[in-house]
């Protein structure tokens, strides 16, 4: 299953949202959550519908009696991101918020769903849990609403200090953790700012929309993520380097000191440029 996702992500990045075979003439998109636990995000190809704006995706599993990992994990993380076709023969990627339908408005739509595509009510009979129905919904920073700004700025915030807090703790403990341990911790830290970067990569179009000012800091801030992208996949060859734990340890000094440097000058240029229009606080365009 895992290679035949792969194959069509593949397929449908490299022509434009189309793929051929099963799915050919279906709408598809590029689902990418954050697993529930594991944290590791992963991308599922989905049929959709598109409704008033939003997004609706079906957990049907193919008629199966469990629900699709997807479906679960948008359960404990309901910000995910979605590739849909461009319209121009490209992919773009939307940040979205997920909402599980419920009664009813689910009904309905599972309903309009079949009939859309026969196969799902095939899906629904072959199986006596009730096929979830959820909603995406696009982040759209054109719209004023406060509360929704704050929101995305106190996130930005949390995130921030965690990952400064992981990085605080493993450059403090990189002489005593020169085993196995420092391994899994620098592993841990790369992924959570990975993933970190990869939904504020996301997140970064709508805000291209809701303040077309800011377009020189969201052009540093991209260039930015890649760097560390790349600072990132050195820590990551430096860790898993054959040699001794030890050794390895002794060489990760000036790598973690150099992307700790990196990372606070990047985050303290997306809080003084981000922060302010977030909070209703001034433009924080560059002056």
């Amino acid at each position: 299953m895992a290679d035949w996702n792969a194959s069509i992500i593949a397929e449908f990045r490299a022509n434009g949202g189309r793929v051929g075979g099963l799915f050919e003439g279906a709408d598809l998109v590029l689902l990418t959550t954050t697993g529930a636990r594991s944290r590791i995000r992963r991308t599922s190809p989905l049929g959709v519908a598109r409704e008033d704006g939003r997004l609706l995706v079906f957990g049907s599993n193919a008629g199966g009696d469990r629900h699709p990992d997807w479906y679960r994990n948008l359960l404990v993380h309901p910000r995910a991101e979605v590739e849909t076709a461009d319209g121009r023969g490209g992919v773009r990627t939307l940040a979205v918020r997920a909402e599980v339908l419920e009664g009813a408005e689910r009904d309905a739509a599972y309903a309009r769903q079949a009939a859309r595509v026969p196969a799902y009510g095939d899906y629904q009979r072959k199986t006596a849990r009730v096929i979830p129905v959820v909603a995406l919904h696009p982040l759209d920073l054109t719209a004023p609403d406060p509360a929704r700004n704050r929101a995305i700025a106190t996130q930005l915030l949390t995130v921030h200090a965690d990952l400064r807090g992981q990085l605080a703790r493993l450059r403090q403990g990189e002489g005593a953790a020169a085993g196995e341990g420092l391994t899994v911790h620098c592993l841990a830290f790369c992924d959570a700012l990975g993933t970190h970067h990869a939904s504020e990569d996301a997140v970064l179009p709508a805000f291209d929309e809701g303040f077309p000012h800011l377009a020189p800091v969201l052009a540093r801030l991209r260039a930015e993520h890649r760097e560390v992208a790349r600072e990132l996949a050195g820590l990551r060859s430096a860790v898993t380097a054959p040699g001794e734990p030890g050794e390895r340890a002794a060489g990760l000094a000036g790598r973690l000191d150099a992307l700790a440097a990196r990372m606070e000058e990047h985050f303290a240029y997306e809080e003084e440029h981000l922060l302010p229009v977030l909070m209703g606080e001034g433009t924080g365009s560059e002056g």
